[in-house]
């Protein structure tokens, strides 16, 4: 008996000693990472962030695991280049991918020289992993495996058809599904479960190694389309929200699928979660103009207003690092970088970042946020933040929550801790934060005297008092033609109200001088700014008439612009006439559709005008 319970005390002891080497090596083993990252998802739009139409208990558990932010952004509005700041840790600027990329098969993308959250995690003895959305380039230099990634599966487009897998914004339906660099097809077979799929297989491969895993979740970026399960659950639920919603309980699944993949082999408590999304929710027509909530923010996906950039984010380490904290401080995706790889205790470790370490604030919830100043600029808009303070210049918003004037909003100033809304001016109130976050927007390396609005120019001419008519059908959103006449030049921004556009029409125009008078030049305002698909005229004709019914011949002006060029700007095109007339037709042409090289090449392109100016 005594020999029995000594053989069954040497087992239990063999047992401890086991478990204890087990449990030793797992805590001395580097942490596993991954970092979901959704595309287009609106700022409250999960349960836990106050959603009360949308299902998402994995993710509410998740940020009960964890922390969830309620200051969390991205460093910009649009797709490309927030996902090349969270990769690189920098600023879009610093990390060459300001814009959206195109998707001309080889085109470029993310620098090749740019250091990612890839390279980082590789160098540290770890396996890597992408899936889902790249829309990061198409050249093979910034394709997924050549930025540090062992395994890559998923789009290299901005979106797909979730069951065909074609991209259809660029030319003939293209299909974009790759592997390793490969095209591969899975015809009909739904991409949402797919990418799942390979999440799973990239974890139960890795199991025994460290590994870094970016999770690119396509959804819920149009094209809308979600399981039977999910349409018939948010049955009752208005269109677009209901799809929408129906989309983001698919992502919520799903996540749901890889935390019970990582339980089943005992790696959650060695894996760290970050979950956020790209931008906010997108207003696009591909989108039926929205779906998506940004709840008390203002703005949406491609504006620099909150609801464009301030989104939801959740980290979790189970056991390592605080449970269920509500984390109000300030923190930017460009901060993942250097916060992950103290975290993981790196050996090899990233410089010349934009990037802030916020690791001991996750240590320490109540400890504030090392970092008090942000800035941003996309487009035409910048933004500068210190503190509460926030100023944007040339602001848009996509949310369409309120009128900006923009004689009046070209620099709009919010405190943030009064009110989050942004719906109020406080500009003229304040001058003195206006000044001194004008002087730290140009001390940043990207701010410039020229993105500073300046007071409308003013001009007085002969077309001043000038009735104005349009023989073409004019855009819906660009109707008010008694702006080319009303003494006022219009701001560098298309939205600033001084504009009319037209989408891959020419324009004509009627002038009445009410009165026959001596001509001797005639000056049209317009804008080029190719990353809005927005390019200078082809060219403008001008005719003219004493009695309005008969036109002699037109005077045919060419602009000498560059319609490749990537800058953007506004400019005057002059025409020199000697003419006695009182009525004016001017055929501003445009040029028809965007060019080769260009991510809508083959799809309409605009052109804007500002004022005819007639002397």
């Amino acid at each position: 008996m005594n020999c029995f319970s000594n053989t069954l005390k040497s087992i239990f002891n063999i047992l401890i000693f086991i478990l204890s080497f087990q449990f030793y090596s797992q805590n001395n083993t580097k942490p596993n990472v991954i970092v979901i990252y959704t595309d287009d998802q609106g700022a409250i739009d999960l349960g836990s962030y106050g959603a009360e139409d949308i299902y998402t208990p994995n993710l509410d558990k998740l940020a009960k695991m964890g922390t969830r932010f309620t200051q969390a952004y991205v460093a910009a509005p649009v797709c490309a280049p927030s996902r090349a700041a969270l990769l690189t840790g920098k600023y879009p600027q610093n990390a060459g991918l300001t814009g959206n990329t195109s998707a001309t098969p080889g085109s470029h993308g993310l620098p090749e020289e740019q250091y990612t959250l890839a390279e980082l995690f590789k160098d540290n003895g770890y396996k890597t992993g992408h899936i889902g959305k790249w829309h990061l380039g198409m050249s093979e230099a910034s394709s997924p495996n050549a930025q540090g990634f062992d395994y890559s599966f998923g789009h290299l487009r901005g979106c797909i058809d979730n069951y065909s897998h074609f991209f259809y914004w660029e030319g003939p339906n293209i299909h974009d599904l790759h592997e390793n660099g490969k095209e591969v097809f899975y015809d009909g077979q739904y991409f949402p479960d797919l990418a799942s799929n390979k999440a799973l297989d990239f974890v139960e491969k890795n199991k025994k190694n460290p590994f870094f895993m970016y999770y690119a979740i396509n959804m819920p970026h149009y094209p809308y389309q979600p399981t039977q399960k999910w349409r018939d659950y948010y049955k009752d639920v208005e269109k677009p929200r209901g799809d929408y919603g129906a989309f983001i309980s698919t992502i919520d699944e799903r996540i749901g699928f890889l935390i019970d993949k990582l339980n089943s082999l005992k790696l959650l408590e060695n894996t760290i979660i970050v979950y956020q999304s790209d931008n906010g929710y997108s207003t696009e027509i591909r989108a039926f103009g929205g779906g998506g909530n940004s709840g008390p923010y203002r703005g949406a996906k491609s504006s620099l207003f909150e609801g464009g950039i301030r989104l939801p984010t959740i980290i979790s380490w189970k056991d390592h690092l605080p449970e269920n904290i509500v984390n109000d401080q300030f923190l930017v995706n460009i901060d993942w970088m250097p916060t992950l790889a103290k975290l993981c205790n790196l050996s090899v470790t990233p410089t010349n970042l934009d990037g802030i370490d916020m690791s001991k604030m996750l240590q320490n919830p109540s400890m504030a946020s090392p970092r008090n100043t942000a800035f941003w600029k996309y487009g035409n808009q910048w933004v500068v933040r210190k503190g509460k303070w926030k100023l944007i210049g040339y602001p848009k918003d996509t949310s369409h929550k309120g009128i900006l004037n923009m004689e009046n909003d070209a620099l709009f100033l919010s405190n943030l801790e009064d009110n989050v809304s942004e719906m109020v001016n406080l500009a003229k109130k304040h001058p003195d934060i206006v000044k001194e976050l004008i002087d730290l927007y140009l001390s940043w390396e990207h701010g410039s005297k020229n993105d500073i609005p300046q007071k409308m120019k003013t001009v007085s001419h002969l077309g001043s008092n000038a009735s104005i008519t349009a023989l073409t059908p004019l855009h819906n959103k660009y109707k008010n033609l008694n702006v080319l006449l009303d003494g006022k030049r219009g701001y560098n921004d298309y939205a600033s109200g001084q504009w009319i556009g037209q989408e891959g029409t020419n324009l004509e125009l009627i002038i009445d001088l009410k009165a026959t008078k001596q001509l001797s030049k005639i000056s049209t305002g317009y804008m080029h700014e190719p990353g809005n698909w927005i390019f200078s005229p082809k060219a403008i004709e001008i005719s003219f008439s004493n009695d309005g019914n008969t036109f002699g011949s037109p005077q045919k002006g060419i602009l000498p612009t560059n319609s490749n060029n990537k800058n953007k700007f506004i400019d005057l095109f002059i025409m020199k006439v000697d003419q006695k007339s009182r009525y004016l037709k001017i055929n501003v042409q445009g040029i028809g559709t965007c060019p080769k090289g260009h991510p809508g090449d083959g799809f309409p392109a605009w052109f804007f005008i500002d004022e005819i100016i007639i002397e």
